[in-house]
């Protein structure tokens, strides 16, 4: 077992070294991988990926085109809302560096929608190491209902299990460039 902030170094040594043309063909092929398994999903929470991340912006933009309706988190003290967003213009710069919804009034209220999840790191059985904010772990905690979907890369996919606290949510699923990982808890 490992502890998360062990699991976080892993996980960040993993996607150094990455040249932007690996990264962009990596968020390609993830963003492929995650629009097939999302079938017919008529709404997807997701999130805008920093630039050492797994790329989102391929994945929105499929989504998009397929008519897919998205909410992005905008971070609001300790808590963490999503709100609608429709294109790239919706985004601006928020908490922590990080695109956010620029405008909305009323945050979206989507039971059953499939949350895309960041993190630093995952294991084969759901486990996630996130930043360590606990955004998600608050979010999931006040709408349980989603099924959570890991989304990095290959490499932040630990062999060894990750030890999670009490309140941490593990994923129904991992999508990266490479492979979906059924983590036992089928939402589909």
């Amino acid at each position: 077992m490992l502890e998360k902030d062990e699991a976080r170094k892993l996980g960040r040594a993993g996607r150094e070294g990455m040249s932007a043309g690996e990264r962009q063909r990596a968020g390609d092929s993830a963003a492929r991988r995650l629009i097939s398994l999302l079938g017919e999903a008529d709404r997807v929470l997701c999130f805008a990926s920093l630039p050492l991340e797994l790329g989102t912006d391929a994945l929105l933009r499929g989504l998009w085109s397929r008519g897919v309706r998205t909410a992005l988190p905008r971070v609001e003290g300790r808590e963490m809302h999503f709100y609608e967003v429709r294109a790239f213009s919706d985004l601006a710069p928020g908490a922590m560096g990080i695109r956010e919804p620029a405008f909305g009034e009323h945050p979206v209220r989507w039971p059953g929608a499939p949350a895309v999840t960041p993190g630093l790191a995952f294991d084969g059985s759901g486990g996630r190491a996130g930043y360590g904010g606990g955004y998600y772990d608050r979010f999931f905690a006040q709408e349980p209902d989603h099924p959570a979907i890991g989304y990095c890369f290959d490499r932040q996919v630990l062999e060894e299990e990750i030890l999670l606290d009490v309140h941490d949510r593990r994923m129904n699923w991992i999508v990266t460039e490479n492979r979906v990982i059924d983590c036992g808890k089928c939402w589909r």
